[in-house]
């Protein structure tokens, strides 16, 4: 059991393991086309429901913690700014010129910028705060998707792709994952470990990257344990799952 666990984690080759799984019989048989179709159920569940739902309640957290640190930081406006110099009644107009002093003493966020002009980190941050570095990462993140379409569409009706064509969108995989990669590096530098990690998008890029970059690593040790399912012609090289 410990041996399927690389190969359903690395779900680049996924389709074959559902055609095999469905055709498989009994024990010294050979296979059957369609015996046990109700075992693609786990796999359509597995790949296609479940990551779906996933992503919903991951969202839903990230909004219901925003609210939350929203509705924390607006109780402690009216209950600690109103209770200083105020008596344990205050009146309408007290509470309302605490609030008034508040948000006239308030300091606005503000972006973290380096204080050195001349160091090599003030020269990446204004690298990374650009305007043509944003477009050009949206721009990727744009092929990136266009890439999972072409990988979905094709394999999703197709079990057994052209060679060149599978090992082109592995190629790209790994030439996204590793523009992404720099990406991060970059930030960090710019902005420091600590500046970067404030920033919840920053974190949220740190974890998809990371999650790529396994996603490569664990698929490359399943289709080494499991060379078969990667066909005859399998490479070594660029061996990943596209759009990771």
């Amino acid at each position: 059991m410990s041996s399927w666990a690389p190969l359903m984690f690395g779900v680049g080759s996924w389709p074959r393991v559902l055609k095999h799984s469905v055709d498989a019989t009994y024990e010294e048989q050979g296979p059957s086309p369609g015996y046990r179709m109700e075992l693609s159920i786990f796999y359509v569940v597995y790949f296609v429901v479940f990551p779906f739902f996933f992503v919903n309640i991951f969202v839903a957290l990230i909004i219901i913690t925003f609210q939350e640190q929203g509705d924390k930081v607006m109780s402690e406006c009216s209950l600690e700014k109103n209770e200083v110099g105020l008596p344990a009644a205050p009146s309408p107009g007290n509470s309302l010129r605490a609030c008034i002093d508040f948000a006239i003493s308030a300091k606005p966020l503000t972006r973290y910028m380096p204080q050195n002009k001349q160091s090599f980190q003030y020269k990446t941050w204004t690298f990374v705060v650009s305007p043509p570095f944003e477009y050009f990462i949206m721009a990727m993140i744009a092929l990136n998707t266009v890439v999972l379409m072409m990988k979905h569409l094709f394999l999703g009706q197709f079990y057994d792709a052209p060679y060149e064509y599978e090992l082109m969108l592995k190629c790209l995989n790994i030439v996204f994952t590793s523009m992404f990669s720099m990406e991060c590096v970059l930030k960090i530098i710019a902005f420091g470990v600590l500046n970067y990690f404030r920033d919840a998008w920053n974190v949220f890029d740190f974890v998809t990257v990371l999650g790529s970059i396994t996603d490569i690593l664990v698929t490359e040790i399943a289709v080494s344990s499991f060379p078969a399912l990667a066909g005859p012609e399998w490479s070594p090289h660029c061996a990943s799952r596209p759009g990771g």
